[in-house]
């Protein structure tokens, strides 16, 4: 009985030994916009997208006016270098979300961001992971939002006998995480991205070891159950 639980433990083991550690750091574009006839949009392709056509906040009085004139709406990412294992929410990054006053008819609507990851372990190469964010653009008091639209498990890689998969996990403020950013109006907000790698085991051989182990192991049982059945006799 033993022995079979030391076969088990080193099965379970030869499926979890390989498990990737992921180091590196990502970076991210604003691509793809989409919205009014009229959009106005400044950035694409770069890390920081503002879109929309400032209002004017002042006052006008017999043809003079004064006052500001809001700033455009904008969506900034910055990157970071990240060390994770598998299975372990980390931060892949930092979002900031300014909700300006803008002008219906020059307003953005949707957005492309490409999340580069840069790795460095377990092996050097580059992936780049797409989704979707929806942006709202009404004048309220209460706000407005920007929300991740697609973020499901996305394989790419293959290491040692697992197959791995990233997932956007949200937007993360205020202890929790969201799939949407909530700014105020003519307010900003600062959110973390968190993000989270996950494995499944491929569809190959266990290595020859463990099955030579466990073939000896199964042979070394049926010895011993025939010697005990030849005492017996």
């Amino acid at each position: 009985m033993k022995k079979i639980l030391l076969f088990a433990s080193l099965l379970a083991t030869s499926l979890t030994a390989n498990a990737a550690f992921f180091e590196g750091s990502t970076s991210g574009t604003f691509t793809n916009p989409a919205g009014a006839a009229n959009m106005q949009v400044t950035g694409e392709g770069t890390n920081t997208l503002q879109w929309g056509e400032g209002a004017f906040l002042g006052s006008c009085f017999l043809g003079f006016c004064w006052g500001p004139t809001s700033n455009p709406s904008l969506l900034s990412f910055n990157g970071q270098g990240f060390a994770t294992d598998v299975d372990q929410q980390f931060q892949v990054g930092s979002m900031y979300f300014y909700n300006g006053t803008i002008y219906a008819g020059t307003e953005a609507s949707s957005v492309d961001f490409n999340l580069t990851f840069d790795f460095v372990a377990p092996n050097a190469f580059q992936e780049t992971f797409s989704y979707n964010f929806a942006l709202d653009n009404t004048v309220n008091p209460q706000g407005d939002t920007v929300t991740v639209l697609t973020a499901a498990p996305e394989y790419f890689y293959t290491f040692e006998g697992n197959d791995y998969y990233f997932e956007l996990l949200g937007f993360s403020y205020g202890g929790q995480v969201f799939d949407t950013i909530f700014a105020k109006e003519l307010k900003g907000k600062t959110v973390k991205l968190l993000g989270q790698f996950t494995s499944i085991p491929s569809e190959v051989p266990l290595p020859a070891a463990v099955w030579l182990f466990g073939s000896g192991l199964m042979g070394f049982m049926a010895f011993r159950r025939r010697a005990k059945a030849n005492a017996a006799a």
